[in-house]
């Protein structure tokens, strides 16, 4: 765990990437409609439950089958975890020196500028019904930071809409 922590650190002290902006050419949003049972009102459109807690959004999302609640935050670009989690996953095998890709600057909500470790997430789960394989994340260096799901995974949808009075978010897959 300490060899991990500090292999992360380090890249956090590293040259930076140029990570922001990019074009992603990963596998768009896969659903498994012979695996998951969902309520949908056609093949291309899945609804999901999300929990409010004090105007804040959670869903229920499995990273490489760990399962977490992980803020709705269409502001935030990518997909981020804390290094907790990521020790987390480092140490039940699931994420790996292999998965480390770099650093890259993140705008925080402040204004300020961060580095942050890049790591691949290789299955992100949305409440066991969305799958979305090979993404990006960065890891934020401070173990209580927020869980995020950004537009790196809600962009794989053609578009998703919230409707906060059935507390659900519908995913219109491509």
């Amino acid at each position: 765990m300490y060899f991990f922590r500090y292999i992360l650190c380090s890249l956090c002290a590293a040259t930076l990437l140029a990570g922001c902006g990019k074009k992603n050419d990963k596998p768009l949003v896969f659903y498994d409609n012979t695996e998951y049972t969902a309520e949908t009102t056609n093949d291309n459109i899945i609804e999901v439950p999300f929990i409010e807690e004090s105007g804040v959004k959670y869903l229920d999302v499995e990273i490489d089958g760990v399962g977490l609640k992980m803020i709705i935050d269409s502001g935030c670009s990518s997909t981020m975890i804390s290094l907790a989690e990521a020790n987390y996953l480092y140490e039940k095998g699931r994420l790996t020196i292999d998965d480390i890709l770099g650093t890259a600057n993140s705008a925080i909500a402040d204004g300020s500028i961060v580095e942050n470790v890049v790591v691949r997430l290789h299955n992100v789960v949305i409440a066991g019904q969305i799958s979305c394989g090979d993404i990006e994340a960065v890891v934020a260096t401070n173990t209580q930071a927020p869980l995020l799901l950004g537009n790196g995974i809600l962009n794989r949808a053609a578009s998703y809409s919230i409707d906060n009075v059935n507390k659900t978010i519908r995913f219109h897959l491509k």
